[in-house]
């Protein structure tokens, strides 16, 4: 979610390439996905979005970078395939919401 963010900011700032090195790469090193939304432009949308698109979001918001880090069995199965399918899911999947945006 966090790079299909960072995609749609390039999009808005017609970029061709997401910083990842210099002193710009601090300006854009944001990893938290209420920010990223905020800064493609997304959040209005998202509030007259679909009400499905709005319960994946909030399915997958609390999502946090720190989690990557965190032991094995941290998260059950079931919470994992809740997130992925939050963003997969292809009627109304957060990640195909987003890339209409592209």
């Amino acid at each position: 979610m966090e790079f299909a963010l960072k995609a749609r900011i390039c999009k808005l700032l017609e970029i061709n390439d997401y910083p990842d090195s210099g002193k710009m790469k601090q300006v854009y090193a944001v990893h938290d996905l209420g920010q990223l939304l905020l800064l493609a432009g997304l959040r209005n949308k998202l509030r007259s979005a679909d009400i499905n698109i709005q319960a994946n979001w909030s399915a997958i918001i609390s999502w946090s970078p720190e989690t990557r880090y965190s032991p094995m069995g941290s998260v059950s199965r079931g919470e994992s395939e809740r997130l992925l399918n939050a963003v997969r899911d292809n009627a109304k999947g957060v990640l195909k919401w987003i890339m209409k945006y592209w």
